[in-house]
């Protein structure tokens, strides 16, 4: 195997391996992130969600959302990585 080859298969692994802690960071804030949401919805009362304290309330919802969209995207490339990342390890070895 060439060092090229060599380095663009170790560049892989190295990036799924950073792209899955990402992907777990993500979907943790996600996580959190909808219990905030849960406890502003449910804990303020109608009177008082008004104005800026409304739109933070949904936009909290919305935020979880997209960060959970995100990390199911991530979740998809990643898989897409491993992929590749096993083929490397396991194709052919390197024609002369």
């Amino acid at each position: 195997m060439t060092t090229a080859k060599q380095s663009k298969d170790t560049a892989i692994g190295e990036v799924l391996n950073q792209n899955l802690e990402a992907a777990e960071q993500i979907k943790a804030a996600a996580s959190e992130l909808e219990v905030v949401h849960a406890v502003l919805s449910t804990q303020v009362p109608a009177k008082a969600a008004q104005g800026d304290l409304k739109a933070a309330v949904e936009r909290t919802g919305e935020i979880e959302q997209q960060l959970s969209e995100t990390a199911e995207a991530m979740d998809k490339s990643n898989a897409v990585l491993r992929e590749l990342d096993s083929s490397t390890a396991t194709g052919p070895t390197a024609r002369k």
